[in-house]
């Protein structure tokens, strides 16, 4: 008998009698749904929701990963910008035409490319789930909060038989719960829509630890195991996209494919990593936040941070200072937990206003002790005071103020806000339910305002426009036709000394958008122009400007004339 069971344990394969964490019953086929997305696309909610709603259906068996590419992908600002290196390469390969796209598997379903419009994705799952995979793959992974190492281990059994002599194993790393911008948001998707007002965004690529299209498996016969890890030393943003946002540790997903080559997928699967917190003291400063300034002295700073201590966190010091001040220190106290997230505002900070002020956030000895990772500690930020830029109206009469607009078509697009110096909004409207013109009123008192009118769609308000007034029915700022995602102005009421007036002039900006070559009609002194940060990237006196070194995004333009100024936006899309 005993020289029986050894021949038996000798005969199983090693899987049998190791520990292994892949199914190796035969199962049917997972589906990965790539979806091509972006944040100027008005329609792209809409595939979100019902990517979303598969997922949810099925979420077993469906994985998705949302990439962002293309000229609807364009970054809006900081933190905004969610393209990757692969995203082009994926869009191209699948035969991306229009937005939303998404791929089923990488299988051609109809026609000769793997992209399809949204209203296919659920009929193609399901047809794909149908079937027979001659192969389960198996992930787990861990991401250690100190070092920002991520470990995947990744295991595939092959239960059946293939065509192909190799595969390829794919492991996409995703980033869930990113805030940020989206047109068509409230309308397609409005669950998504934050409380702050911004985007949930979900499933986002940001980095495949296995490269563009994965590392190759050579052993694919039928009960063959294949195990590998992966490690990716996870930087706190993208390398070389200054505008991403920060890849947060504890909101990552991992998915995990093996496909016949670089196309078909046979079966895929997703996991959480684990999160390791190695440290006893150990605060991560995660954002530093100041809004811009009109004519102020002095400005709130948010301050947000983690406790990545393997203890609760209950009292942490935050040295701050604006414009390399003397700094001065806000005692925090509390009770968080590994992985908890605390905001702190600090309001009322004097400062002596330049055009570009910049604040400067640390944070020091949690419970009391010393930090034992000083490399989350420190970060900064800026903000402007647009009454240094010269580019703040003012001498305009307080009291009733009016606004009136006058939308396009597409009156659900539009709204406007004015809000003062503390960042409260005075007065609102829109969206609108139909095309038409539109009256409010309401009271400023002397103070610093910010205008904001809003396309959701990005598109402006061709045909239509809007003026501001004062209590005598002056002007304040004025606008037709406006194009982009948002037009400002900026002024202050009460004032004697008109420090930088507005002019209707004849200055014209053409083509916007512009594909790298701007040209300025009408006679003017300087122009200068400004990315969505506020630097300037641009100033001279040509009739004709070359764009096309800057990249693709939003540019604010200030023109000079003997008359006053003359602001505009610039769209540049190369």
């Amino acid at each position: 008998m005993k020289k029986n069971l050894l021949s038996l344990l000798i005969a199983l394969p090693f899987f049998a009698i190791s520990q292994t964490f892949v199914s190796t019953t035969p199962e049917n086929k997972n589906v990965i749904l790539e979806e091509f997305t972006g944040i100027s696309c008005q329609f792209c909610p809409d595939g979100h929701k019902i990517a979303q709603d598969l997922k949810d259906l099925y979420p077993n068996d469906v994985f998705l990963i949302n990439i962002h590419t293309g000229g609807y992908a364009s970054p809006q600002g900081s933190g905004t910008d969610f393209n990757t290196p692969f995203g082009t390469s994926l869009a191209n390969q699948a035969g991306v035409t229009g937005y939303p796209a998404g791929t089923v598997n990488r299988h051609v379903f109809s026609g000769g490319a793997t992209s399809m419009s949204r209203s296919a994705w659920s009929s193609s799952a399901t047809q794909m789930m149908s079937q027979s995979s001659p192969v389960n793959v198996g992930v787990q992974a861990s991401v250690n909060m100190s070092t920002r190492v991520l470990s995947v281990d990744v295991e595939v059994y092959y239960t059946g038989n293939q065509t192909v002599s190799s595969n390829k194993l794919n492991i996409a790393v995703l980033q869930e719960n990113v805030p940020g911008p989206q047109s068509g948001g409230s309308t397609y998707n409005p669950s998504a829509i934050l409380a702050d007002g911004r985007y949930n965004h979900k499933h986002m690529l940001r980095h495949l630890m296995t490269g563009q299209y994965g590392v190759p498996i050579t052993n694919i016969s039928q009960g063959s195991l294949y195990s590998n890890n992966f490690t990716w030393n996870v930087p706190n943003k993208l390398s070389g996209y200054n505008l991403s946002p920060e890849i947060d540790l504890t909101n990552l997903t991992i998915v995990a494919f093996v496909s016949e080559g670089n196309q078909e997928i046979l079966s895929g699967t997703e996991v959480n990593p684990t999160v390791v917190f190695t440290n006893q003291f150990d605060a991560n400063l995660t954002s530093v936040n100041a809004q811009d300034i009109v004519c102020a002295n002095s400005n709130n700073i948010e301050v947000s941070f983690r406790n990545f201590g393997n203890q609760n966190l209950t009292s942490l010091e935050i040295e701050y200072s604006i414009g390399g001040g003397i700094a001065q220190t806000y005692n925090w106290s509390g009770n968080l937990s590994p992985g908890a997230t605390e905001t702190v505002a600090i309001n009322n900070v004097s400062f002596t206003p330049v055009v570009n002020n910049q604040v400067t956030i640390s944070l020091k000895n949690p419970n009391g002790n010393t930090d034992q990772n000083l490399a989350n500690n420190n970060s900064s930020t800026q903000f402007y005071h647009y009454q240094s830029y010269g580019i703040v109206s003012s001498g305009h009469s307080t009291g009733n103020c009016s606004f009136e607009i006058t939308t396009d078509q597409y009156a659900s697009e539009t709204s406007w806000e004015i809000i003062d110096d503390n960042g409260n909004i005075l007065s609102s409207g829109g969206p609108y339910s139909s095309q038409g013109t539109f009256n409010s009123n309401f009271n400023l008192p002397s103070g610093c305002y910010s205008l904001y009118v809003y396309d959701s769609f990005g598109d402006g308000i061709p045909g239509g426009g809007y003026t501001l007034r004062d209590s005598n029915g002056d002007v304040i700022h004025q606008k037709y036709n406006f194009s982009g995602s948002k037009d400002q102005d900026f002024f202050q009421m009460g004032s004697s000394t008109n420090v930088a007036e507005e002019i209707n002039s004849n200055i014209y900006l053409f083509p916007n958008p512009s594909t790298g070559i701007l040209n300025i009609d009408g006679n003017f002194d300087k122009i200068m122009i400004y990315n969505s940060l506020g630097t300037l990237v641009y100033e001279g006196f040509s009739n004709t400007i070359d764009l096309s070194k800057l990249n693709n995004g939003i540019y604010s333009t200030i023109v000079r004339t003997d008359k006053g100024i003359y602001r505009d936006q610039v769209i540049l899309l190369k």
